[in-house]
């Protein structure tokens, strides 16, 4: 007895030590759950139950992992709260347990396992060891709800000195619970399966039994047997085992040169030279382009107001690229070109002429048919500049008839988006190709140098639509 007393007493401050640590613990947890950082008092409220565990600090661990968006865990541990607080938990605390349990069931899967003997229905379930994806379960865990993610799990049962019985595969829906039973000794019969390669592992129903041969009794009915060594060919059989019957079973493995050879299909014909000539995965285009395009002028360019001017004019491009595969390819395409217009100032008598420079640079993925003649298109986005130059007459004073032409000028950069859709024609090894084309670039980069325009826009409207087609001799190599 004194040394029983002498144990209670040397216990008493390492167990008062836990429950103040669980204290603070827990404290902690409700400060930083008020402050919704919940995957902090996520772990001071578990440090807390592994001080001094208690059905209440469960169900703070429930509304974490809830608060956290893992409805699984949470219903989890609102279970396992209302287990553990059986005859304990005050009426309002069960209460709010049960309603948060309601809602989370209507989002999750719900499983109700029993194992009883199949002869009496006994309840096996204090000896059964239940596996739920081929993890397993600790008895006072599956003897409540498994709760579960919705889809397709799978439930084992053994129970020693029983036939294993057969997996179930279910179908899991939240907000519809499942009740399954496995029922333990059913008839049963014994066999022996023997492969012709010694220390082969076998698995019945895709559980490892041991290996070769390998004697046991199973359950009643239809299994798979695999059969599987190093360097030989799995086998597979569906076997039907008969209550009370004992049969053999002789399973024979093929080395892999014991198989019939792979199909092979027929030599691929070669052209008469004997040479076989890959496909030209590189190709490049020489083009000429013609294109009109239409732009909001600013009253940086003589304009009294903004006024839409068209513009027409031609360019000389390339386009080179790599075939992918036999309809895709990637490329590069580049462009260099010029276009203007001719017209009368808004609301004066005077003439004047606008012509730009423009390039285009961008990357491009490319898209065509199969045949002779066949259809193209493609599409990137890249960098478009321009260069303007307007020249517009100007009268030099009041009591002069002379005119000075004046000269404003500018250019900028901005981004471009291209789509071209058209057809190719093989001539020989090369081939001829025509193609409409639309690219929307912007504007607003555009701005004059001259010092009484300087940074002045002299588009408006960005971005703007440039229409064109082009034509290209396409070379292959």
């Amino acid at each position: 007895m004194l040394l029983v007393a002498l144990a209670i007493l040397a216990l008493a401050p390492r167990a008062r030590a836990d429950e103040a640590e669980a204290r603070q613990l827990f404290k902690q947890g409700v400060e930083l759950y008020d402050k919704k950082q919940y995957q902090a008092a996520l772990a001071a409220f578990e440090g807390a139950y592994r001080e001094k565990p208690s059905p209440g600090i469960k169900q703070n661990i429930g509304l974490c992992h809830k608060a956290l968006g893992d409805p699984v865990a949470a219903a989890t541990a609102f279970d396992e709260a209302l287990d553990e607080g059986r005859g304990t938990l005050k009426p309002e605390t069960r209460a709010a347990i049960e309603l948060e349990l309601g809602a989370l069931s209507k989002v999750v899967g719900t499983v109700q396992l029993r194992v009883v003997g199949a002869a009496d229905r006994r309840p096996l379930d204090d000896v059964a060891v239940v596996t739920v994806d081929g993890a397993p379960r600790p008895r006072a865990a599956w003897r409540r709800p498994i709760r579960l993610t919705p889809g397709i799990h799978v439930f084992t049962a053994h129970v020693d000195g029983f036939a294993d019985p057969p997996q179930k595969k279910l179908s899991i829906l939240a907000g519809s619970p499942v009740d399954a039973t496995f029922e333990l000794g059913a008839p049963t019969g014994m066999i022996l399966i023997r492969p012709n390669v010694a220390g082969a592992s076998i698995k019945i129903d895709g559980f490892l039994k041991g290996q070769g041969p390998w004697q046991g009794e199973i359950a009643a009915g239809p299994h798979r047997v695999e059969v599987s060594a190093p360097d030989f060919e799995t086998a597979i059989a569906d076997i039907v085992v008969t209550a009370g019957a004992d049969v053999e079973y002789a399973i024979r493995l093929h080395r892999h040169g014991e198989l019939p050879p792979p199909y092979e299909g027929p030599p691929a014909r070669r052209p008469r030279d004997g040479a076989e000539k890959p496909p030209p995965q590189w190709t490049i285009v020489p083009m000429l382009v013609g294109a009109g395009v239409s732009y909001a002028l600013s009253p940086a360019l003589f304009e009294a107001s903004p006024t839409r001017r068209g513009f027409g004019g031609a360019s000389g491009g390339v386009r080179g690229g790599y075939r992918i595969t036999r309809l895709f390819a990637i490329e590069i395409y580049g462009e260099v070109g010029a276009v203007g217009a001719n017209y009368r100032l808004e609301n004066t008598n005077r003439d004047t002429e606008t012509t730009m420079t423009q390039w285009h640079l961008l990357p491009m993925i490319r898209f065509a048919t199969n045949g002779k003649v066949r259809f193209t298109s493609g599409t990137g986005v890249g960098v478009h500049g321009v260069s303007v130059e307007t020249l517009a007459p100007g009268v030099t004073g009041p009591t002069t008839t002379s005119s000075v032409a004046r000269i404003q000028k500018g250019k900028g950069t901005g981004a471009t988006w291209m789509v071209d859709a058209g057809l190719q024609i093989d001539v020989g090894t090369l081939f001829l190709e025509a193609a409409a084309f639309f690219d929307l670039h912007g504007v607003g980069a555009i701005r004059g140098d001259e010092p009484n325009v300087q940074n002045q826009r002299f588009f408006l409207g960005s971005p703007a639509v440039r229409v064109g087609g082009r034509i290209g001799l396409g070379i292959p190599f």
